[in-house]
């Protein structure tokens, strides 16, 4: 009876034990509205940049970089010729990814003129969280330079600006944890290629807009018109003629601009609670996800083989290995040496096995070389989906594309326009980096697919263009040309204050569009929204695309084909294309 009061004592006593843990847990673990310690300011992410000098080249390289959630962050090299003769500098950018070590992801070869100091932009993939920065020039010999790539407490900001015009335009404090992690860019010296900034969520311009080079602000432009959110601290006067797309100038609210939106401030309150609040929605989920595109990941190694990353399905069937059938072959090879091996023996001797062995070894590995050549060959099989807003006025096609792409080989290196990029999943940290040469603009010379390797990439460009579909009215009737440069499978058109239902139209074709009831809704473009998998991928540009209502003169529809990404430059054997094109005809 002494030993059963022990030990229920002994119980009473680890419970009371474990309970006064549990509070002293709670009491240590602050709440959610204690943790976030952060003040409403701004913190300046940038770390003193490493120098070195040899004869009379200098060079200065960033050492410490904001990372943005996508895409790539532009990395500073900075080259000071204090010669009388120009200098010839190729600069190389070895990152070090998760499953790859050393791997040349940016390059770049220029020429520094005479007594001429030069800044030199090397986009650098997200994944590369860190890495080396090789300068060499005939004659010279500079050390290794590092860098690492952090990322901020606060939401990331890319100003262009120094940073007392930020201040003076928000009034936001400088702090040491805020909820804003800004890196500050001269802005006579910014960025020419949009890949530099179509990863950050937020830019904000923060001098004199006029003073801005004229290929920077059309690359600002850009960002803004595939999906960025840009914001102008002081508006200039001929905002309209330098933002296109506005549909209104009023100063104040954000507005939407293609398939992104521009915030023109309005005063000082305005710009700072508008960044903060931009940065509370985003941390709070309520507003969409950053970024135009959201390719899926390759599915992990480890998961289940048949679904992405994030669990869709991929938008290309059929790329995961014939498990089922290697298996047959292996299967048929087990029997032919096993069972099959021994009968041969007993019959015809073991020399007759010496020599059966080797040939259904070698039979059944032309089988499987027969099945990788014969059924999937070595061409480059593709499955595309776009959304394109059409500019007429100004003869361009603002374009915002997915696809999925698997091979036996990896492809041959490829242009990629100065106002496009390729962007990868922000959650592919299993891939490796995407390999370029920056020269000449953008070539990819590797990573863009690996052998044998389901991928998918999403795509930004603005390019000119010169489709266009034209109507014209005739007896009532409107008459269709499709000049949209790819077969048209089906579209609406509102026209004379009604909606009209477009034929189906090879590339030149013309054909009769059809009336509809006077009581059809304005959502009638609903019907051309694509599968749910790509919805996901391409949100929330698509909802610009098919849930804003047409105006007068307004159309969407949907081609088949290759696209107007410029991945199409590219041989492909083509799955499937589907893509959604907005914009205004030409005609009555």
């Amino acid at each position: 009876m002494r030993e059963a009061w022990r030990a229920l004592l002994l119980v009473l006593g680890l419970c009371a034990g474990v309970a006064r843990a549990e509070v002293e847990i709670e009491e240590a673990v602050p709440s959610a509205a204690e943790e976030d310690t952060r003040l409403p300011g701004y913190t300046e992410i940038s770390g003193a940049p490493e120098s070195a000098s040899d004869g009379e080249l200098r060079v200065s390289v960033a050492t410490t970089l904001p990372r943005p959630p996508r895409g790539y962050f532009p990395l500073e090299v900075e080259l000071h010729n204090t010669g009388s003769t120009p200098r010839v500098v190729d600069i190389g950018v070895t990152a070090t990814a998760t499953e790859v070590r050393r791997v040349e992801v940016s390059r770049r070869t220029v020429e520094v003129g005479p007594r001429e100091k030069l800044s030199v932009w090397m986009p650098v993939p997200v994944l590369s969280r860190h890495g080396l920065v090789r300068v060499e020039s005939p004659g010279l010999k500079f050390r290794v330079f590092s860098f690492y790539a952090t990322d901020g407490s606060g939401q990331t900001v890319l100003v262009l600006g120094t940073e007392k015009a930020f201040a003076e335009g928000t009034h936001l404090p400088r702090v040491e944890e805020g909820k804003l992690a800004v890196r500050f860019l001269s802005p006579e010296n910014a960025p020419r290629e949009l890949a530099a900034y179509v990863g950050h969520p937020r830019i904000v311009v923060a001098g004199d807009v006029t003073a801005l080079p004229a290929d920077v602000w059309s690359a600002l432009e850009a960002y803004a018109a595939t999906g960025g959110s840009l914001m102008l601290l002081h508006p200039p006067r001929d905002v309209d003629q330098r933002l296109p797309l506005l549909t209104r100038s009023t100063p104040g609210d954000v507005q939407p601009y293609g398939f992104g939106q521009v915030r023109l401030c309005d005063g000082v309150e305005g710009c700072a609670a508008g960044l903060l609040a931009d940065a509370a929605a985003l941390e709070s989920n309520s507003a969409p996800p950053p970024g135009p595109v959201h390719p899926a990941p390759p599915p992990s190694r480890w998961g289940h083989q048949q679904a992405l990353g994030t669990g869709l399905s991929p938008l290309l069937p059929g790329v995961q290995a014939p498990v089922g059938r290697f298996l047959g072959l292996i299967t048929l090879f087990v029997l032919a040496v096993g069972p099959g091996g021994l009968l041969l023996a007993r019959r015809k001797g073991p020399v007759a096995l010496l020599i059966a062995v080797p040939s259904v070894a070698l039979v059944t590995c032309l089988a499987f070389v027969g099945w990788s050549v014969l059924v999937e060959g070595f061409s480059l099989h593709a499955a595309r989906y776009s959304v394109t807003w059409l500019d007429r006025e100004r003869d361009r096609a603002v374009t915002v594309g997915v696809g999925g792409y698997y091979a036996n080989l990896e492809p041959e290196p490829f242009q990629v326009p100065v106002l496009g990029a390729l962007l990868s999943s922000d959650a592919d940290w299993e891939s490796r980096p995407l390999e370029a040469d920056w020269t000449r603009g953008m070539v990819v010379t590797g990573g863009f697919l690996s052998a044998r390797t389901y991928q998918e990439w999403g795509e930004v460009a603005v390019q000119p263009s010169r489709a266009r579909l034209g109507v014209s009215a005739e007896g009532g009737q409107l008459r269709v040309r499709n000049a949209l440069g790819a077969p048209l499978v089906e579209g609406y058109v509102r026209s004379g204050g009604g909606w009209w239902k477009l034929p189906a139209l090879a590339e030149g074709a013309e054909g009769l569009a059809t009336r509809l009831p006077a009581s059809t809704r304005d959502d009638v473009t609903e019907e051309l929204r694509p599968t749910e998998a790509v919805a996901r991928r391409l949100y929330p540009v698509l909802g610009r695309m098919v849930e804003e209502p047409l105006p007068e003169g307004g159309f969407l529809a949907r081609l088949e084909g290759a696209g107007w990404t410029f991945s199409a430059a590219i041989p492909v054997r083509l799955h499937e294309g589907s893509h959604l094109v907005r914009g205004r005809v030409d005609g009555p």
